[in-house]
């Protein structure tokens, strides 16, 4: 074999790759140890991850760097549905504080109230169906036993 036809090129450095290195200012060279009991742990997995954070100790950062907890991410169909609650509960409370104020329904009133009442059954119903799937002919029978409410 001829020498002239082996060629050695040298070898470049490899590329670096993944995240740029932060400033010196930004790099975190302090490390804080907290102990903490198994509920504890508990409560801060359960809010790291509501709050859309992936490590306990991030959360922790910006929780207390922020001098409050972030909010929690909630799922927009969990707002409609709370929106959705909160107009028929908003009905069911005026009901409830008539009669509790000593209020009577006579039959004009009976005649206006259970427009409200289906109005509100329906409100559930659709909550019900919104969180659980469809309800079954049989729940639908019970209901008005109180064993399918």
């Amino acid at each position: 074999m001829d020498e002239d036809a082996i060629r050695i090129t040298p070898r470049r450095p490899a590329r670096r790759t993944g995240r740029p290195p932060k400033a010196p200012a930004e790099r975190r060279t302090h490390m804080l140890s907290v102990y903490v009991n198994a509920g504890e742990l508990a409560i801060l997995e359960r809010r790291t991850a509501a709050a859309g954070i992936r490590e306990v100790g991030a959360y922790v950062r910006v929780a207390v760097m922020a001098q409050r907890p972030p909010r929690a991410v909630v799922p927009e169909i969990n707002r409609e549905a709370w929106w959705s609650l909160a107009r028929a509960t908003a009905n069911l409370n005026q009901i409830a504080a008539h009669l509790n104020g000593g209020g009577r329904f006579d039959e004009r009133g009976t005649a206006r109230l259970a427009p409200a009442l289906d109005a509100l059954r329906e409100e559930v119903r659709g909550l019900r169906l919104d969180l659980n799937g469809p309800i079954r002919d049989d729940a639908e029978d019970d209901e008005g036993r109180g064993a399918g409410a």
